[in-house]
């Protein structure tokens, strides 16, 4: 129940920040997003779309203990925008094989201008799990926004579902750094 009360919070703060048109781009040419925000990436980031983190604009950003100088945010259609990937993946959560479409995480880095280094992905709940730069740069992750052509919804582990194949023999890590996150609604660049 706190879940989906955290995530219909964030979806509120991206509706009041949202636009009623397509992404506009500000004067120094980078769009700012016109729906609701689905995800928003701060740290290290060398480009920026939104200000400084806000207790108020924010709350649901502060409810899972976020903080940001600065910040890139991201509705559905601009991550769409973005060259899409694919993982087919057999999830307990869904039960069965399924094709999962979502932005390269590689490709959302670097529309950011993300510095390469420590890469935590936090959920709605609050989970939290991380990558590192070589981990990045040596697998096929994504952001899932969709399984077999539907998007993800909260029963889904929408909006977002940070996955990859796994190739054979490939493991989350030997420290079991969680690096499947679902729900993903936040993404910090850095410690």
């Amino acid at each position: 129940m706190m879940r989906a009360f955290v995530y219909i919070c964030v979806a509120l703060v991206g509706l009041a920040a949202a636009s009623p048109c397509a992404a506009v781009a500000q004067d120094d040419g980078v769009p700012e997003p016109a729906g609701m925000v689905l995800l928003t990436i701060g740290g290290l980031v060398g480009k920026s779309n939104r200000g400084a983190f806000d207790r108020d604009r924010d709350s649901a950003l502060a409810d899972l203990k976020v903080s940001f100088n600065s910040a890139y945010a991201f509705d559905r259609e601009m991550l769409l925008a973005l060259p899409q990937g694919t993982v087919t993946a057999l999830t307990a959560e869904l039960g069965d094989e399924a094709l999962f479409k979502g932005p390269l995480l590689q490709d959302v880095l670097v529309a950011v201008e993300a510095a390469k280094v420590k890469t935590r992905f936090v959920a709605s709940n609050g989970y939290s799990g991380y990558l590192t730069p070589e981990d990045i740069e040596g697998s096929d992750y994504i952001l899932a926004l969709e399984a077999n052509g539907k998007p993800l919804g909260l029963n889904g582990r929408g909006p977002i579902w940070l996955m990859n194949t796994r190739k054979e023999g490939e493991t989350v890590g030997e420290d079991n750094r969680r690096s499947h996150v679902w729900s993903v609604v936040y993404i910090h660049l850095g410690d």
